[in-house]
């Protein structure tokens, strides 16, 4: 009994020390400030100044308010869903987020299909988690259409014109919660071809500017060819491979145009990688956008090449904003705990799509 005591004794003693290490690593780790609240969305640079520097940006959006609450810029929500719009181009263009509540009914479609619509402007899309059902005429003469399940982990890029939605004669429908982040590079307007949930005609509309005039415009009948989506799957299509240009890496390509100037990767990072020494870059034109879909990291922020930086820890749900001349880049040590998965777009120039090829990251010295 007495050995049995003191073993019960020694290993008491023992877990408690394992357990303070523990907790000292983590407050260890924990040390690394949170960037500060964010309550209105980042608005993006469209050109950079040639001779300054700028800073990387950062919205924590589980501290970001929602669409439509008193605190917010947005007074009402998006897709007539709980959504967060916290990124915004000078002018047009928005990144956001939005939830979708699974289907409450047995039926696959409430009516009569309504008319489709399109945007004269391109759309980007990841599903976060959960599905949707993505309804997808080849014209508008399409009573049955393609019904395209999108999932966790899923990528649609949309090019301007191309048809989409509409009631449902048949079909699927959502099983799941949606949770969706979606770039929008135009100004919202949404084009439909007839009779829908959008209203009794064809019509041109712009869902985020309510108070301006909404005029007839079934200008769709003028178009010569409607567009096709790219969609992936980027767990079930897609594998991980090693990053060709940062040594420790991972990376899945969800879409990518040479010509339009646009990139789109799942960006991996093992816990406890480490940076290449000196690894600071930065673009003179072009934009990226990281979303942080899963883990921890630790970025550091310059104001110029001299700058030695400050660090901050940001985790799932973190939005990061590279614009031009902005350094990205790491200190010493290990980035991350647990490892980070994050989404990344880049546009050549601007944030749109047609800046031509995207130039090589610069070494900032």
């Amino acid at each position: 009994m007495k050995k049995l005591g003191l073993r019960h004794v020694l290993c008491g003693t023992l877990f408690a020390v394992i357990s303070m290490s523990a907790s000292l690593v983590v407050a260890a780790a924990d040390s690394t400030p949170a960037p500060p609240a964010v309550t209105k969305p980042v608005i993006g640079t469209l050109v950079a100044n040639p001779k300054g520097w700028a800073n990387i940006e950062f919205v924590d959006l589980k501290r970001f308010p929602w669409d439509g609450s008193p605190s917010a810029q947005h007074k009402y929500e998006r897709f007539s869903n709980p959504s967060k719009t916290f990124f915004k181009g000078p002018k047009v263009g928005a990144f956001i987020y939005s939830e979708f509540a699974p289907s409450f009914s047995t039926k696959t479609s409430d009516g009569p299909p309504g008319a489709p619509h399109y945007h004269p402007w391109w759309e980007m899309g990841y599903t976060l988690r959960g599905d949707s059902v993505m309804s997808e005429p080849l014209s508008p003469d399409q009573l049955n259409p393609m019904h395209y399940r999108k999932r966790e982990g899923g990528w649609l890029t949309r090019p301007p014109g191309g048809l989409h939605g509409g009631g449902l004669r048949g079909g699927k429908t959502r099983q799941m919660p949606y949770y969706l982040l979606l770039f929008e590079e135009g100004d919202g307007s949404v084009i439909t071809l007839g009779p829908s949930m959008f209203g009794p005609k064809a019509d041109h509309y712009q869902p985020d500017f309510p108070t301006k005039p909404d005029p007839y415009m079934p200008d769709w009948k003028a178009v010569k060819d409607y567009t096709k989506p790219w969609f992936v799957d980027s767990i079930g299509d897609l594998e991980w491979e090693d990053d060709p240009n940062v040594p420790g890496r991972f990376v899945k390509w969800l879409d990518e145009s040479k010509a339009e100037g646009f990139r789109s990767q799942l960006v991996k990072i093992p816990p406890g990688w480490t940076a290449p020494a000196g690894y600071k870059e930065y673009f003179e034109k072009a934009n990226r956008l990281r979303y942080m879909v899963w883990g921890d990291m630790k970025v550091w922020s310059f104001n110029g090449p001299a700058d030695d930086g400050k660090a901050v820890r940001v985790d799932e749900d973190t939005f990061i904003y590279q614009p031009p001349r902005s350094i990205w880049g790491y200190g010493p040590g290990s980035v991350s705990d647990k490892g980070a998965i994050w989404l990344e777009m880049t546009f050549a120039k601007g944030l749109s799509h047609g800046g031509g090829p995207i130039e090589k990251p610069k070494i900032a010295h």
